[in-house]
């Protein structure tokens, strides 16, 4: 964490109290546990913080349960943060593994001097290797129990990005997260639409007297398919994307009570003019989960059930007042303001195909 990301997150809690913007439901902060201090930990509870939210650090066992245990002393809600997809050390370690950049080429303007595949070549998704293929959700699952080991037993576990990768159909869109592979070539198995929602019923049997959160992305928006927007005049909105979104989001909502919505809206770039006042994002994000997926043969999931991630790095003290105003008046179930970069980025990388692939096809 930056020193001036450190310097802000003394201030957070405070600016949003002290703003009376502070909403129903839970109130959290997403922290690592060099921030887990005693003095931090105190300063939060005196202003009105009941839950904190620990980043499980592989390699840094000791210090993690060090950090649980203040914070349990300190009167918080335990809850621990699992990065999922976005996994550098798996991706080094099994390619195959990563999602693929097929299909559409529109991700190129972005990547400009990336390499144009040759025969028994495929693009992969650096650092992203998703839960969607069977090989990777059992590494997952053994890495998560691993992590867990030895920790005390929280109150929730949030999973971050259980979806597949950024940029899926190859649009360039980050948001575009529904498929690992949008073309022929596959390196690993596919599993079916309901991955997430399993990932997340056996991470429960790991835990069961915890909640477990999954974190979920919004899909593109309409505005996303001109030319100069996200998806570079890609069809995405009216096509595949938000079809395939909900068909993975409605076991994940079968399977859970509450589902956290990733909204950093400025590390986001949603920081744009048609969505009204500042963080206006947050809001219209946190209600596309009632109003989208019935457009796409879905059902409605009520904002209360929503837990809303907000951007508490790279932001002013009145900046994050206005993300907790925006998700209390989508109706969400809560928030937490993560202290953390949360990071998101990808990049294209060659990859060899094994021969023979482990199996074509499209979709």
């Amino acid at each position: 964490m930056h020193r001036g990301d450190k310097r802000l997150a003394a201030t957070i809690t405070a600016a949003f109290l002290l703003s009376g913007l502070a909403q129903a439901g839970m109130q959290g902060i997403l922290i690592t546990h060099a921030d887990a201090t005693g003095k931090e930990l105190e300063t939060a509870k005196r202003r009105g913080i009941d839950s904190v939210v620990l980043y499980l650090q592989e390699g840094q066992t000791g210090k993690n349960v060090s950090a649980a245990r203040r914070i349990v002393e300190h009167g918080f809600a335990l809850y621990y943060w699992i990065e999922i997809g976005r996994n550098p050390k798996m991706a080094d370690e099994h390619p195959e593994w990563m999602a693929s950049l097929q299909g559409h080429p529109e991700w190129r303007r972005l990547f400009p001097r990336a390499p144009l595949p040759g025969r028994g070549e495929v693009v992969k998704t650096y650092p992203w290797v998703p839960v969607a293929y069977k090989e990777s959700f059992d590494a997952h699952l053994q890495r998560v129990s691993k992590l867990l080991s030895g920790h005390p037993t929280p109150k929730g576990i949030f999973l971050n990005d259980l979806q597949a990768a950024p940029s899926a159909c190859g649009c360039g869109n980050s948001f575009c997260r529904w498929t690992p592979d949008y073309g022929p070539v596959r390196t690993a198995t596919r599993l079916g639409d309901d991955a997430a929602a399993q990932f997340s019923a056996a991470v429960q049997k790991l835990v069961p007297s915890a909640e477990i959160v999954p974190v979920w992305t919004t899909e593109c928006e309409e505005h996303d398919g001109a030319k100069e927007g996200r998806c570079a005049g890609v069809a995405c909105f009216p096509g595949a994307c938000w079809r395939e979104y909900t068909k993975q989001l409605m076991p994940v909502a079968r399977e859970s009570r509450r589902l956290a919505a990733l909204v950093p809206y400025k590390a986001f770039d949603r920081d744009l003019p048609q969505y009204g006042p500042t963080a206006g994002w947050v809001k219209s994000a946190i209600q596309s989960f009632a109003e989208m997926p019935p457009l796409r043969n879905g059902q409605a999931i009520s904002a209360s059930r929503i837990l809303a991630i907000l951007q508490g790095w790279d932001v002013t003290e009145d900046e994050i007042n206005k993300q907790i105003q925006q998700s209390s008046e989508a109706g969400s179930g809560g928030y937490v303001i993560s202290r953390m970069r949360i990071d998101q980025e990808w990049r294209p990388k060659l990859v060899k195909v094994p021969s023979p692939p482990v199996e074509t096809g499209s979709r």
